[in-house]
């Protein structure tokens, strides 16, 4: 008797990575770069307030809470990029995306609550990122992208 040859079991090849899937990702990048800008410009203003003493102090310490708030915020979407784009998880994407959305949604409400909504050239920029995260929010979660996660995991 001759042995016979092992035969290869075949898996499905695997499907491309979706156009949402891509780009979520890559509305995700300017708020990334925010995050960053926001951060860091936020610590430099109250290194510079005036003042000494305790108010001195209390008042950095808040300005590096909000820096360490943005750094983390960025390093939660830069690994949540990660993780979809190799289609791990789309948790990682979507958690980043959400708090930046749900910020905006909050500041948008406030605004309109208090009738303090009016055009300054300084809303563009965060107008525009809460809008690109909430469309990466809504891109990651969409059908076609659930389907590319669900097969992946298995």
């Amino acid at each position: 008797m001759q042995p016979t040859a092992p035969t290869a079991v075949s898996s499905p090849a695997p499907r491309r990575r979706p156009v949402v899937v891509t780009l979520a990702i890559l509305l995700m990048l300017p708020a990334i770069v925010i995050w960053l800008i926001a951060g860091i410009a936020f610590f430099r203003a109250m290194l510079h307030t005036e003042g000494d003493g305790l108010g001195k102090i209390l008042v950095v310490g808040i300005g590096a809470g909000a820096l360490a708030i943005a750094l983390l915020v960025a390093l939660l979407a830069s690994l949540g990029i990660l993780m979809a784009w190799t289609g791990d998880s789309a948790a990682g994407l979507a958690v980043p995306a959400g708090f930046t959305f749900g910020l905006f949604v909050v500041v948008i409400v406030t605004l309109l609550a208090q009738g303090k909504l009016g055009y300054h050239p300084t809303m563009v920029t965060p107008l525009v990122v809460g809008g690109l995260a909430g469309m990466s929010l809504a891109l990651i979660k969409s059908p076609p992208a659930r389907a590319w996660f669900a097969g992946r995991r298995r």
